[in-house]
């Protein structure tokens, strides 16, 4: 029994030799396939590896060159991809400032309509010209109506382009919606990025198109303002015999045509607004 335990106990260290070995065998092989394994990563992972490696470790500088030599051949590469997505944004946005122009574009031919309009219904007619000749009891008489007519026809033309703000801005809301699905494929922003900036484009748009409105009607609230005590001026001991049609025609004519210049300077302020705005967020959505 004993020799039989001396024997055990001398075959256990040489069964442990044994092991020993071949886990360091194992370790061997391990580190050699690990090794292997890089090489051939960084070998797949840049061809800076090819040939290059000595020099590399050497000389940071021509690191810097190689690396630089890559992302150039890169961006090279790559350029008619970033080329598509700059196309795809502008043709979006392009399409939303086509969609919006009819609109103002319309309210420019509305401007022109309703001056004229104006013109006609406030410019004294004929008949009323040889009632004011009469003397200035028929120029008092003329004077308060007058000035109640000033006040309709202008409170109808505000009330004319009421329509054309709510129209705007639902047109601007609807297409920038539509912005936002279509532009999202393409865009290099990140998703909440876009929302950003689309949503800042939304407002910036809303803002305006709701400033607009605003200097149209105070554009006729100044016109009325201007015209409404006019007539009472037309009797007074300057005023020339037989001139007081004249010379109302005349200030209806100037107010009138300083309304329709004035609004039209403001749409056209719009309009390179617009195309102000879209620039931008074609840089931004565009941006590499």
């Amino acid at each position: 029994e004993h020799p039989s335990q001396l024997t055990g106990d001398k075959d256990g260290p040489e069964r442990g030799h044994g092991k020993l070995g071949t886990d360091t065998t194992n370790l061997k092989e391990s580190v050699q396939d690990g090794v292997s394994y890089m090489g051939g990563f960084l070998e797949k992972l840049s061809p800076l590896s090819r040939g290059l490696q000595p020099r590399l470790y050497e000389d940071s500088a021509s690191l810097r060159k190689a690396i630089r030599r890559e992302l150039d051949s890169l961006r090279l590469k790559l350029s008619p991809y970033v080329d598509e997505v700059h196309q795809q944004v502008g043709r979006q946005l392009d399409e939303l400032r086509q969609q919006l122009r009819p609109f103002t574009e319309e309210l420019l031919d509305q401007v022109s309509l309703r001056a004229r309009e104006l013109r006609r219904h406030l410019v004294p007619s004929r008949e009323v010209a040889a009632q004011l000749l009469d003397g200035a009891d028929e120029l008092q008489r003329f004077v308060a109506p007058y000035a109640d007519k000033i006040a309709f026809h202008t409170d109808q033309v505000k009330g004319i382009f009421q329509p054309y703000a709510e129209r705007l801005l639902t047109e601007i809301h609807r297409n920038v919606e539509e912005l936002h699905r279509s532009v999202a494929p393409h865009a290099r922003a990140s998703p909440e990025q876009l929302n950003r900036h689309i949503q800042e484009l939304s407002a910036k748009l809303t803002r305006n198109a709701r400033d607009l409105h605003r200097q149209i009607q105070k554009n006729l609230e100044q016109l009325k303002a201007k015209l409404s005590p006019y007539p009472g001026r037309l009797g007074g001991p300057a005023a020339p015999p037989g001139r007081s049609r004249e010379a109302l025609a005349r200030e209806v004519q100037r107010r009138v045509e300083e309304f329709r210049r004035d609004t039209y300077a403001q749409i056209r302020a719009f309009t390179r607004a617009l195309d102000q705005e879209t620039e931008e967020m074609r840089l931004k959505l565009s941006a590499r």
